[in-house]
């Protein structure tokens, strides 16, 4: 199974505990490349994620991160990717809105991911970056998503890796 884990914003060296549990995964052929730190426009990173898409090959399971969840999740949004990634493992993604600086990074009201993108959101409930409330916002307009909620973790999902790979796991078969 291939795997693009997208980091989050900045946040490339921390993350990496993340993306080695992923390469802990039997099989699993893990890109983590380093998104760019100085252009953190949603171009810049919809460009970079969709370099990597190219990279890998076709059908991935995408797991990000923070801020780069949701740049995956607009990017999903953007319309139809050919072919679609195998489905897409979400964590701590931020709610953006509409207005101001935060306008770039919020999906559109009207958005409609693929009815066959399968899509998990996980958030831990002890998050100190990412409110927990957050993930609620993202299920009330993506009603196809399976919301995985965690009693602790923290932003870095400590101790919550294993339940997050179940999902990647799943996607993978």
């Amino acid at each position: 199974m291939r795997i693009l884990f997208v980091h989050g914003a900045g946040g490339w060296r921390d993350d990496q505990p993340m993306a080695s549990d992923l390469r802990s995964l039997p099989g699993a052929e893990v890109l983590a490349p380093r998104f760019p730190d100085e252009d953190m426009s949603a171009a810049g990173w919809r460009r970079e994620l969709e370099r990597q898409l190219r990279n890998i090959g076709p059908e991935p399971v995408i797991v990000a991160h923070s801020f780069g969840a949701s740049m995956v999740l607009l990017h999903s949004a953007g319309g139809p990717a050919e072919p679609l990634p195998r489905g897409l493992v979400l964590l701590a993604m931020p709610f953006w809105g509409s207005e101001g600086w935060q306008a770039e990074y919020s999906l559109p009201a009207d958005t409609q991911l693929p009815v066959d993108l399968p899509l998990f959101l996980h958030q831990c409930v002890d998050d100190d970056v990412v409110p927990a409330g957050h993930v609620d916002l993202h299920a009330s307009r993506l009603p196809q998503a399976v919301i995985r909620r965690h009693e602790s973790g923290g932003h870095q999902f400590q101790g919550r890796m294993p339940e997050v790979l179940q999902d990647v796991t799943a996607l993978g078969h």
